[in-house]
């Protein structure tokens, strides 16, 4: 979250002087980031005393700036007590689109101990696995939830060798090594 008051909005006080719910990590100080006319905090979701609620259709963050007095054990305090309460609050539901390219040539593969191998990994239109998709109309769009029907087909040109995918992943790049990854296929 990110907030802005003007600090002339705090008669009379100065950013030393206020501070958020939980200020002991230093993130969470308000003269870090203020300037000579705004305090200005940037303060994370899951520190700085943010407080989390939830109605049926939002998470709703709340923290607030507070006044605090030089010495805590000071009885009387002639400064003004100052609560100004913020939130951040974020919709529940939501849509989401993600693209990726899927359709490419023939890959081949060589591992030691296992020798070289070819695979082909296609999308299908249905069920059927009749009619797949051309591959000029990739990059292929699906909603999140539909069923996506995918077809891998590892082939050897070694004789009475019968050959399955173990495992299978995504990843946004063409690294074998990125993180994070998504599994399509695991344990065959």
């Amino acid at each position: 979250m990110k907030v802005e008051v003007e600090k002339a909005s705090f008669f009379g006080l100065q950013e030393d002087h206020l501070r958020l719910s939980d200020p002991r990590n230093t993130i969470c100080s308000l003269d870090r980031l203020s300037n000579s006319t705004h305090i200005v905090a940037i303060i994370p979701l899951n520190g700085c005393g943010t407080q989390i609620e939830e109605d049926e259709d939002n998470l709703i963050f709340k923290n607030e700036i507070t006044s605090t007095d030089d010495a805590p054990n000071t009885l009387i305090t002639r400064k003004h007590l100052v609560e100004a309460r913020f939130y951040c609050q974020y919709t529940k539901r939501g849509n989401v689109t993600v693209s990726f390219s899927a359709h490419r040539k023939n890959i081949r593969v060589w591992e030691k101990g296992f020798g070289t191998f070819t695979y082909q990994f296609e999308f299908y239109q249905d069920d059927q696995f009749g009619a797949m998709f051309d591959p000029n109309s990739y990059p292929l769009e699906f909603d999140i939830g539909n069923r996506i029907y995918m077809q891998i087909d590892a082939s050897s040109s070694i004789n009475d060798t019968v050959m399955f995918v173990e495992s299978c992943r995504a990843a946004p790049y063409d690294n074998p090594n990125y993180q994070p990854t998504y599994s399509i296929i695991e344990n065959g």
